[in-house]
């Protein structure tokens, strides 16, 4: 007796639920990737930047040490022509009797302006060329208002052209400029340079039958007036508000000044060696330049010549103190350059309890720059300098 045998298929398949849900989680998984690709393009694009930024720094150290037909630094290390003195560049008063400052020096941009610390614009007009210079004979107190071809005006110039990186017209349109502040060396009293790279604003407007490079040169088709590389806004603009921002020069607006390097009285407590101290936060003049120096990421060189990152605003209970802003950076500072406790204070006041030369090791100014700086590079000048 033959048996009968039976197979139950039974169909195998997906309920048009399940077909739903796994779409909507393949959906969110590509979204979620969607989203880390231009992160992950704007971190390599930063990490190029960066890394083309000290190698802009490099050259421009080549072009200070090595080339005396762009700037000759000599005269630094010359005496004074008349006294026979130590030049008195970086002394506050005569050579070598005057108190020496170990501040960065900010150069005004202008020899008609009075000599100005920036931070902001109060008292200061700013440049619509970029043009920097510096005054190696008149110290810390220069007079304002000489001829720049007198002896105690202007000695030492660097045009906006010899900062573009590639220069103008060289086959490559400018992508860098750098910029310089000064000081004596602690210690051995030669010359110090910091030099600071940063991007040309790449949301400067190029006509299409003009380069980059006829731009920053010849200047607009519309008013022939160079645009500046890196600008800022010299009035109060509708739109932007106060002066003092940054802006993309369109070759017309008059308005518009070079973001050249800031300077801020900062100091630190021993409380806290990671906390850096801004002073007179509530002063008006200067909030658009707390406003840079306080950005996460800011690149900030001190007057003990040690550049560190913002990390960003500090927190806790100490972090709130009148007529100041506090903000947390990396590395951290040292006991030696810390104030036993907060004090408002002014550097220009001799009657102060921490007079520059107290204590050459105690924080009390930061330089920075508008728009974060790619490199900050310091180079310590040698006799052979040109």
């Amino acid at each position: 007796m033959k048996r009968s045998s039976f197979q139950t298929h039974i169909a195998a398949g997906f309920s048009l639920l399940e077909v739903l849900v796994a779409i909507v989680v393949l959906g969110l998984g590509l979204l979620g990737l969607g989203a880390v690709f231009p992160v992950v393009i704007a971190q390599q694009r930063e990490s190029v930047a960066i890394v083309e930024g000290i190698s802009v720094a490099s050259m421009a150290e080549n072009i200070l040490t090595s080339s005396d037909e762009i700037i000759d630094f000599s005269p630094w290390f010359n005496p004074d022509p008349i006294t026979g003195l130590p030049n008195r560049f970086g002394y506050d008063g005569p050579a070598p009797a005057g108190e020496i400052s170990y501040d960065w020096i900010v150069a005004p941009f202008s020899p008609y302006n009075t000599y100005e610390k920036v931070p902001g614009f109060a008292g200061f007009t700013g440049s619509t060329d970029g043009r920097w210079y510096i005054e190696l004979d008149a110290g810390l107190n220069p007079v304002s208002g000489n001829d720049i071809t007198t002896a105690e005006g202007l000695n030492t110039v660097l045009t906006l052209h010899d900062r573009l990186v590639p220069q103008p017209y060289s086959g490559k349109d400018p992508k860098y400029v750098w910029d310089i502040v000064a000081r004596r060396q602690p210690g051995s009293l030669r010359p110090q340079l910091a030099i600071f790279i940063r991007q040309i604003d790449q949301r400067i407007r190029v006509p299409s039958n003009q380069s980059l490079s006829d731009m920053l040169i010849a200047g607009s088709p519309d008013t022939n007036r160079p645009v500046l590389p890196v600008a800022l806004y010299s009035g109060t603009h509708p739109q932007v508000g106060k002066r003092g921002l940054p802006a993309v020069d369109d070759g017309i607006d008059t308005n518009i000044v070079y973001a050249q390097p800031q300077s801020l009285q900062v100091q630190v407590a021993k409380d806290h060696l990671d906390w850096l101290i801004i002073e007179d936060a509530n002063n008006t003049n200067i909030d658009t330049s707390i406003s840079f120096v306080t950005e996460p990421g800011q690149q900030l060189l001190d007057n003990t010549g040690v550049v560190r990152t913002v990390l960003g605003p500090a927190t806790g209970p100490d972090s709130q103190q009148a007529n100041a802003r506090i903000i947390r950076v990396s590395p951290p500072f040292s006991a030696s350059n810390a104030v036993d406790e907060i004090m408002n204070y002014n550097m220009t006041n001799n009657d102060n309890p921490m007079t520059e030369a107290d204590r050459a090791s105690w924080i009390r100014q930061v330089v920075f720059t508008p728009r974060k700086p790619l490199a900050i590079h310091i180079v310590t000048l040698e006799e052979d300098s040109p």
